[in-house]
């Protein structure tokens, strides 16, 4: 399987190494408590402290969302994985009797566990997790409470999701099938103790912060923003946008900005001169443009006037976003769906329609009052 996970508890074997996994949970248990309190550098123990990492350990902070790579393991797709974690305590070690278990991954360029060297300490990927830590894992708009009960190897260098993050855990095959995770994205934020599971539309917003070695790693703000299954953006019937669970990270960040925007009013030339990074109370129709691009990494903190929109980028349309200009107008569609400043009824049929200011519009097609040229972020 891919992420191959590795296995003691066989015979004899599993009472040594259950003692000496105890242990190593104790150390790791006051390493993850440190690094839950904030994004202070704290190198993890064992193998994984020798630098031969491919990538940084990601210290979970509460109340923020990370997203990262998962794969799936055991079941009858994967039989040799085995069916018991490396979790020390037998009650919880069977994992068909707690399918809601997941894997720490470690971050080391190859295997070494046929030298017998592959210890509790190096699988860092979530900075040493204790045993039976709980992460919510959310994808596909639906999410679980899983929890630590197994450790293991990985996929390797250069073996990442969209956004750079490696695969950090290992999740068990039933409630894999439950989220549809194969070799996927996931956004993944520390359980609360009583593992009680918030809706999807009560994200919290992610915060950005220095990503390298022992810190945490650095995200786009994704904000708090419902999300939907697919690429497809959605309008919601309060005005509001869901992302698609499966755009990418860019994309949910503008979607995110977009709603930020939801109440802002309209004012000819407002929001061209402070920095993208402040919200303002009014915006005209390319600084709101301006504002969802600086969200996604893709603009500077300058507004662009609908001019300069009109060679901002690449030509033509985006595979997830292309901007619509001329030089009186601008208006942008995120994976089908267009924000604008125009209130028109005739070119927005849904819950935003006559409402003045930067919104989510619906409409059949393409407004066609004008000339428009075409111009979308790269890579996007």
């Amino acid at each position: 399987m891919t992420g191959a996970l590795v296995r003691w508890l066989a015979g004899g074997v599993l009472i040594a190494v259950a003692l000496a996994a105890m242990a190593a949970a104790v150390t790791a248990g006051v390493l993850g408590q440190a690094a839950a309190t904030g994004c202070q550098a704290s190198e993890a123990t064992g193998r994984a402290g020798t630098g031969r990492t491919f990538a940084s350990p990601l210290h979970l902070v509460p109340g923020r969302w990370y997203e990262v790579g998962a794969t799936e393991y055991g079941g009858p797709g994967d039989p040799t994985s085995g069916s018991y974690g490396s979790i020390p305590d037998p009650s919880e070690s069977y994992l068909p009797a707690h399918p809601n278990s997941f894997a720490e991954l470690s971050t080391l360029p190859s295997n070494p566990a046929g030298h017998g060297a592959f210890t509790f300490a190096d699988a860092n990927a979530l900075g040493n997790l204790p045993y039976l830590t709980g992460l919510r894992v959310a994808h596909n708009g639906a999410q679980m409470v899983l929890y630590k009960r197994d450790i293991g190897y990985g996929q390797g260098p250069g073996q990442t999701i969209e956004n750079g993050q490696p695969y950090r855990l290992d999740v068990w095959w039933q409630a894999a099938q439950t989220l549809r995770i194969t070799k996927t994205p996931v956004r993944i934020e520390l359980a609360p103790g009583s593992g009680a599971a918030v809706t999807l539309e009560q994200l919290p917003e992610q915060q950005q912060t220095e990503g390298g070695a022992g810190g945490c790693e650095s995200e786009p703000a994704l904000g708090a923003t419902p999300l939907t299954s697919g690429v497809a953006t959605r309008i919601l019937p309060d005005g509001l946008a869901a992302a698609g669970e499966q755009a990418p990270s860019a994309v949910r960040a503008m979607v995110a900005a977009g709603n930020r925007l939801h109440e802002a009013g309209y004012e000819y030339g407002a929001g061209h001169g402070p920095s993208l990074n402040t919200l303002q109370a009014a915006y005209d129709c390319s600084s709101a443009v301006s504002y969802l691009l600086h969200a996604a990494g893709v603009l500077g903190p300058a507004a662009l006037d609908s001019t300069e929109l009109e060679s901002y980028g690449q030509p033509g349309p985006g595979r997830y976003v292309t901007i619509y200009a001329d030089p009186a107008h601008a208006f942008i569609y995120l994976a089908g769906l267009r924000f604008d400043t125009v209130e028109d009824p005739a070119f927005d049929t849904g819950p935003n329609s006559g409402k003045p200011g930067p919104r989510w519009r619906a409409y059949a097609g393409i407004p066609n009052w004008a000339s428009w040229v075409e111009r979308h972020p790269t890579g996007l």
